[in-house]
């Protein structure tokens, strides 16, 4: 059975962000588990909302922001177009929350973005 829950994506105007829209917003109005999404758009500060959207952020309002995203189930970065301070804002907003109530940070990124990252295993020669 599945429960609804309460999303917010980082950057919804973007490729990922309509792909999760897609899965994420049953069209049916009288869908009983409906999904609550509020978002960012990647370039502008509007609260133009997007077909299924509750709620868009403002980045110009940062504190106002935070709220909506510590109040979420799940926040979701887009690694490919966002930016590394959204993602700041976004643990800022999770480090709010009592430790008893369970959220989702999903950070969706390629093997590209991780090549540059250093090893932390080291081999051991002569084994």
């Amino acid at each position: 059975q599945k429960m609804s829950k309460r999303y917010f994506i980082n950057n919804l105007n973007t490729y990922v962000g309509q792909a999760l829209m897609k899965e994420l917003y049953s069209e049916d109005p009288d869908a009983e588990d409906q999904n609550l999404i509020l978002g960012t758009y990647i370039d502008q500060d509007s609260s133009e909302k997007l077909k299924g959207v509750k709620k868009m952020l403002k980045r110009s309002k940062p504190r106002l922001s935070r709220k909506y995203m510590a109040e979420s189930d799940v926040l979701i970065y887009d690694l490919h177009s966002g930016n590394p301070e959204d993602i700041e804002k976004g643990i800022e907003a999770l480090k709010t929350v009592p430790e008893d109530e369970e959220k989702t940070l999903i950070l969706i990124s390629s093997v590209a973005s991780w090549a540059a990252t250093p090893p932390k295993m080291k081999s051991l020669k002569g084994e």
